[in-house]
């Protein structure tokens, strides 16, 4: 039956099919993919067995996790390609990954935008031309392109910050002066002002020969592959045989040239005890998208920081995620390590180290740190990947037409029968009932509407009860609506588009009862449960399953993440406030302003608590008897 057909059949006969299909899937390594009713392909994968990968899928759907369950309700049709070997198979994974984008599987965002460095191999003069009348080949520019050809050049990158690598080679120019006219202006045979700043040795007028060039060219290489000892020592060689000579000039040059390189060696962060190739990779995750940091450390020195977005991550484990991440990434990258260092051994560490080792020609090994210099630079690369995920997130919030579809597509999949521009998220947050808060998040147009965030202390509740507290705040926000309210409170008398609360069928309930004794029942209102990311409806009935990747689904995580983590804050905040002033009040004769002296001087009750009787005694109003009553308390 030709591909595709099996979607044409009844859906019995269909699945019958599937199952037939999936008992002549051959049990080699292989890639297989999933295709959706429209014939799209979803998902690519790879396994050792396809057979059985393939069965583990159709086999107990209901056990598998949601972003799963998914893939599987979607999948209309298959197809194998068998391989040799599981290394090829992650080669043809990854191959067929950035051909069709699968919407669940996790890939790199915009690679076709990363740039790369080329330096092309200078081609021999033939014997006896004047300089004058050089080929530009003879002294070939390093130029930026977005593509890596199978030609005798040499590639460096890729490169996600365009700004950054071109101003590295333009200072690099100061120590390393290689042409960078176009063609035609080498053709004319005279130097230009580049020659005369002295960034550049005029190979157009035969200022410099083919061969001291080419070692320009080498310079500039082992600048870019981070071996800036290589270049410093090369300078320093020339400068010491210039001055051999007595050509003081040419050796002062040279000089400064390496000190240009060393300053910019010097800028670098230092990587003790390591003088191998490193990387050092971080991930940060924010719903269905995220960003993967690379660092590259290379002569013990932080050569270079990239930042890669990824798409589809989903709730997928870490582990796999690196094994995505890592295999797209090396395929197309011009040098892979010996050593990388992740926060998780990512899945399958031996067929992707396999596959580097061949693409490298030598050993490379993952390993997580667990002490040490490599666990700050895992933890500084995995806040350069959040930074990155904070300030994209920022970039989207403005983006109106993207903020506009996301509303749509979330009043389509939800049945609204407006749009939402108005939604707010709720949160409860307490420790084992104490320091309770709701936190009120609101989202307009898309963005958050920081302005009118609220925090509510729960008053009528006693203990842990999550669904009686969140029944306390829904009831005290939107008794808003119905009363004028005080005038700071003015944005509580608007009405919102839609309500979400951070939990599943009891959370909703509890918000439903507060709803219907105000009758406001009618403003839609939805549960997400976040272990399967399902909205939750009142009234019972299957969730609802915002479709995975979508912008739908991307807002509502935002949300619910907002709300979840404004009222993990203030709890805190709280709990920190209230367990200083519970301790300290009960010290006879401590009032306000000392306490308030005591946390000046000594900045937390921990450390109050490790001080002297005599170190108490010093601050300004506290008396030894007061002191000596902290110390007993303490």
């Amino acid at each position: 039956m030709p591909d595709g057909a099996v979607q044409k059949l009844p859906l019995v006969q269909r699945r019958e099919l599937l199952r037939a299909r999936l008992r002549a899937t051959p049990l080699s390594p292989g890639v297989y993919l999933f295709r959706n009713a429209n014939g799209d392909v979803i998902y690519v994968g790879k396994s050792a067995s396809l057979r059985q990968r393939l069965r583990s899928y159709f086999t107990a759907p209901e056990s598998h996790p949601a972003r799963t369950r998914r893939l599987v309700e979607m999948v209309h049709d298959f197809e194998v390609v068998a391989t040799g070997s599981e290394q090829e198979a992650l080669i043809l994974e990854n191959i067929l990954i950035k051909r069709h984008h699968p919407r669940f599987n996790v890939r790199l965002r915009d690679d076709k935008n990363y740039l790369y460095v080329r330096i092309p191999h200078p081609i021999s003069p033939p014997p006896g031309r004047p300089p004058a009348t050089a080929d530009p080949a003879e002294f070939p520019r390093p130029t930026l392109t977005r593509r890596t050809l199978a030609d005798r050049a040499r590639y460096f990158g890729p490169y996600t910050d365009a700004k950054t690598i071109r101003g590295s080679l333009r200072e690099l120019r100061s120590a390393v002066p290689f042409r960078a006219c176009p063609d035609p202006v080498f053709r004319r045979g005279r130097v230009c002002l580049d020659y005369h700043l002295g960034i550049c040795a005029g190979p157009c007028e035969g200022k410099i020969g083919a061969a001291a060039y080419g070692s320009l060219l080498d310079d500039t290489a082992a600048f870019l592959s981070g071996h800036t000892e290589v270049v410093v020592s090369s300078l320093e060689a020339s400068m010491q045989s210039a001055s051999r000579t007595m050509d003081f000039e040419l050796a002062a040059k040279l000089r400064d040239r390496a000190r240009v390189v060393r300053r910019l060696s010097e800028e670098q962060v230092t990587a003790p005890r390591t003088r191998s190739a490193v990387d050092v990779i971080g991930l940060a995750l924010d719903g269905g998208h995220g960003v993967a940091a690379v660092m590259t450390i290379r002569d013990g020195r932080l050569h270079r920081v990239e930042r890669h977005g990824l798409e589809g991550v989903g709730d997928l484990p870490t582990e796999q995620i690196i094994t995505s991440f890592v295999g797209q990434f090396y395929a197309k990258a011009t040098a892979i390590p010996a050593t990388i260092f992740v926060p998780e051994i990512p899945e399958g560490a031996d067929v992707l180290g396999s596959y580097l080792e061949d693409l490298r020609g030598g050993p490379v090994a993952f390993r997580t740190p667990r002490r040490g210099f490599f666990v700050s630079m895992i933890a500084r690369a995995e806040e350069t990947a959040r930074a990155a995920v904070a300030q994209s997130i920022v970039a989207r919030d403005f983006d109106d037409e993207r903020g506009a579809a996301a509303l749509a597509d979330l009043q389509q999949q939800l049945g609204l029968h407006g749009v939402p521009h108005r939604i707010e998220c709720y949160d409860i947050s307490n420790t084992m009932g104490q320091q309770s808060v709701g936190s009120m998040v609101v989202f307009g147009e898309g963005r958050p509407r920081v302005s009118d965030y609220r925090i509510f202390g729960i008053r009528t509740v006693e203990g842990p009860n999550d669904f009686a507290s969140m029944e306390e705040v829904i009831m005290r926000r939107l008794s808003h609506l119905q009363s004028s309210g005080s005038p700071g409170e003015q944005s509580l008398g608007v009405s919102p588009d839609l309500i979400i609360v951070d939990g599943g069928a009891g959370q909703l309930a509890a918000a439903h009862r507060a709803m219907v004794a105000l009758k406001l029942e009618h403003i839609p209102h939805f549960g997400l449960a976040k272990r399967f990311e399902e909205m939750h409806q009142v009234g019972g009935g299957q969730p609802i399953h915002l479709v995975q990747g979508s912008a739908a689904l991307f807002l509502v995580q935002r949300v619910r993440d907002e709300a979840h983590r404004f009222a993990i804050t203030r709890h805190r905040e709280r709990r920190r406030k209230a367990g200083f002033k519970s301790r300290l009040d009960e010290v006879s004769g401590l009032g306000p302003k000392r306490k308030r002296a005591l946390l000046q001087a000594f900045g937390s009750l921990a450390t109050i608590r490790d001080a002297s009787l005599e170190e108490l005694v010093a601050v300004p109003g506290v008396t030894r008897a007061v002191a000596a009553a902290i110390k007993e308390l303490l």
